[in-house]
């Protein structure tokens, strides 16, 4: 048995002052394929566009069946005003042993620059040091794609290396350069509040 922190929970509800992120369900299909069936969406992310919704629904289905199986950590992104799902973040666990993870996220072109994406990392971060147990948690965007860095910059991350060559494959554009960004559970400083341990 590997030794970690890591709580051995699936997404829970968590909420911030206009989001809701909770687990996906089935009927957040139409949703997903809403968003991952924008090539300027998905530009940059490690997955093509979706080209049908029964794409959207295999994805969803396995996301549900992932939770089964904790530590699993996906979470649609819902408006609190209209409860419209706007987007989907997650937490690949990378290091058990090490309590890292890696955060991705993508939402729907029509929210960007709302500050959505903003809110939900910063509320991630803060249950995934307060509540889950990650030590380190790193986000990575392409060196094409800086507003995402702004993003990660404004929930409270550090940008602590890159670029760095090739990182990783966009389905779309091939390898892509990338900055790492990071926080950690002992130093993350939230809207200049430092919030855990």
């Amino acid at each position: 048995m590997i030794d970690t922190e890591i709580k051995r929970i699936a997404s829970p509800i968590i909420t911030s002052k206009r989001l809701i992120l909770r687990p996906f369900v089935n009927d957040d299909a139409a949703a997903l394929f809403s968003w991952s069936s924008d090539v300027d969406v998905t530009r940059y992310l490690r997955f093509e566009a979706h080209d049908s919704l029964q794409e959207s629904e295999k994805i969803i289905k396995r996301w549900v069946r992932d939770s089964e199986n904790p530590p699993n950590f996906h979470w649609a992104i819902e408006r609190r005003d209209d409860l419209r799902v706007i987007g989907s973040m997650g937490i690949e666990i990378t290091s058990l042993h090490d309590n890292r993870g890696e955060i991705g996220y993508c939402l729907a072109k029509d929210v960007w620059n709302q500050g959505y994406a903003t809110e939900a990392l910063r509320t991630v971060l803060r249950f995934a040091f307060d509540i889950a147990g990650f030590h380190r948690l790193e986000a990575c965007h392409s060196t094409q794609n800086p507003a995402s860095g702004r993003v990660m910059e404004k929930a409270g991350m550090e940008l602590e290396a890159g670029p760095l060559r090739h990182y990783y494959r966009s389905n779309l554009l091939g390898y892509q350069d990338v900055y790492m960004y990071v926080a950690f559970s002992d130093s993350f400083i939230d809207n200049g509040e430092r919030i855990s341990k």
